[in-house]
């Protein structure tokens, strides 16, 4: 049994809460929320009033509890990084909500402290983990050899209105390292690295709101023999879709932090629906993963490894660094 503990109580808390019911060998046992009338709704609401979830307000209480195993963070980007080294030195294992951490600089101390802790840490970048993610790796060879990549996420934020009129709301405060890039772009860009690696050239241009943050952005990725487009925004609706083009076809992917359709288009007129059915609640997989990863005594994952962590975070800095995009973090 892997006891976990939650920091955040917004919507993807409740996602990856209706998700760990599903996974055998979890028990959901504490909630970290900034008041304990929000820990209590969140309960309520998710855990259909348990009366056995504890409820902090206070991270180094939770952290010293040793009836929890694991925590999964899911508070504002900034703070990913901090409490996940305070926890995996506190001997937790941590499931971080992606982005992990501001930089490259602060990933790096996260997997510092797992290994000298023995705890395992994971990004909780959820579209590798999917069934249909594996499907589209099986079937990649039939569209011949790779040439374009072309990944989407633009999706109106909620809170953008509220930005308009003057108010200061953390989805748009770098403060909270927040932004298009760092909050959907990650979804398209993990994909390709994943599949291509790093790289040789990048170029970023963005759309910066007064606040400090990007509303928008788009990433033009060079990889000699074939390059990568990446678009992203928060303040405008797009229809979001991946598109992997090779030289006999294409496939397409719609809503890649879902994957849950994939067409295949060969040029001799082929065309296929290779999808396979997916749980709705799509952050099990992951959960999955990573319960079988403490199990197995392991601190790094072969999927969403250190590694690949660390070269989506390297390209998202290098891309801030061109459009100016500055978080506090950095100055650490």
């Amino acid at each position: 049994m892997v006891r976990f503990g939650i920091i955040g109580t917004n919507v993807i808390s409740g996602g990856f809460v209706r998700a760990a019911k599903k996974v055998t060998g979890v028990e959901l046992c504490a909630v970290l929320s900034r008041k304990e009338e929000s820990g209590a709704s969140f309960i309520d609401k998710h855990l259909d009033g348990l009366g056995s979830v504890k409820i902090y307000t206070d991270i180094e209480n939770l952290a010293q509890d040793d009836d929890i195993d694991a925590v999964y963070i899911a508070s504002p980007n900034s703070l990913h990084s901090e409490q996940a080294e305070l926890l995996l030195n506190a001997g937790k294992h941590v499931l971080g909500e992606k982005p992990s951490a501001t930089n490259v600089a602060e990933l790096e101390r996260i997997c510092v402290a797992a290994k000298q802790n023995k705890r395992c840490f994971m990004e909780a970048l959820l579209t590798t983990h999917m069934p249909n993610y594996k499907v589209l790796k099986q079937h990649i060879q039939r569209i011949g050899v790779p040439r374009k990549y072309i990944g989407q996420y633009c999706q109106y934020s909620s809170r953008y209105d509220s930005h308009k009129r003057g108010e200061r709301v953390n989805t748009f405060l770098p403060e909270f390292s927040n932004g298009a890039l760092m909050d959907l772009g990650i979804y398209p860009l993990s994909p390709v690295i994943d599949l291509w690696g790093m790289p040789d050239i990048i170029q970023a241009n963005s759309i910066m709101l007064d606040s400090g943050v990007d509303g928008a952005t788009d990433l033009l990725l060079d990889y000699g023999d074939k390059q990568a487009c990446v678009s992203c925004s928060k303040i405008t609706n797009g229809h979001n879709f991946t598109e992997i083009q090779g030289e006999l076809g294409r496939i397409e992917i719609y809503f890649v932090s879902y994957v849950d359709k994939i067409q295949l288009y060969l040029n001799d007129g082929t065309v296929e629906n290779i999808a396979v059915e997916q749980d709705p609640d799509i952050m099990r997989y992951e959960i999955e993963h990573f319960v079988q990863l403490i199990h197995q005594g392991k601190t790094e994952s072969d999927i969403n490894s250190w590694r690949f962590s660390k070269n989506i975070l390297s390209v998202i800095e290098q891309a801030r660094k061109q459009v100016g995009l500055v978080y506090p973090g950095d100055r650490a």
